[in-house]
């Protein structure tokens, strides 16, 4: 792809000059409740930026006219729903898409929001891609990588405006194939 961007909630000037992040922040789902900078991470907080950055996928797709992204690299990572701290952020629809995702499926609307939930929540992880239009990778610690045939500035600056933040950066998990 031809634009990479690492779209985060981390604001890039809180980085060193090496690119490492100064501020503890919560990197995880599995933080909330947790006390950062004198704040409690609430399951309402939470939810809010997970929703930034589900909608920041959407607002590329819009842009660049794409409907439906296809699951490749799928993992599994966490079978124990039931026994979530936070279950109750989980819907019967989610936990159906955990169990019958396969390599490959081809994932839009309501699916698609709910898969980029799960792999936020690291329930799952996998690449999602359109042809060689965009694709979508997520790393550790709440970073997420989208990468474009076009320059979407106009979206980005959207995004940005709307509260993350998004720095110039090529994916690290990029193959060669991408």
């Amino acid at each position: 792809m031809q634009y990479s961007w690492r779209i985060t909630k981390y604001n890039p000037s809180n980085r060193d000059r090496n690119g490492r992040y100064l501020i503890e922040e919560w990197t995880s789902v599995s933080d909330i409740g947790n006390v950062y900078q004198g704040r409690e991470l609430t399951i309402h907080d939470y939810l809010k930026t997970e929703e930034q950055y589900v909608s920041a996928i959407e607002m590329i797709m819009k842009d660049l006219q794409i409907q439906q992204l296809q699951v490749t690299n799928l993992e599994r990572h966490d079978l124990n729903f039931h026994f979530d701290k936070h279950r109750s952020i989980y819907t019967a629809e989610m936990v159906a898409l955990f169990h019958n995702l396969l390599e490959g499926d081809i994932v839009s609307g309501e699916n698609l929001r709910n898969l980029c939930k799960l792999i936020l929540r690291e329930k799952l992880w996998c690449k999602l891609t359109s042809d060689q239009k965009m694709f979508v990778h997520f790393g550790f610690d709440y970073y997420m990588y989208i990468g474009c045939s076009v320059n979407c500035s106009d979206t980005i600056k959207e995004i940005i405006g709307k509260g993350l933040f998004a720095e110039l950066l090529k994916s690290p998990y990029l193959d060669d194939e991408e």
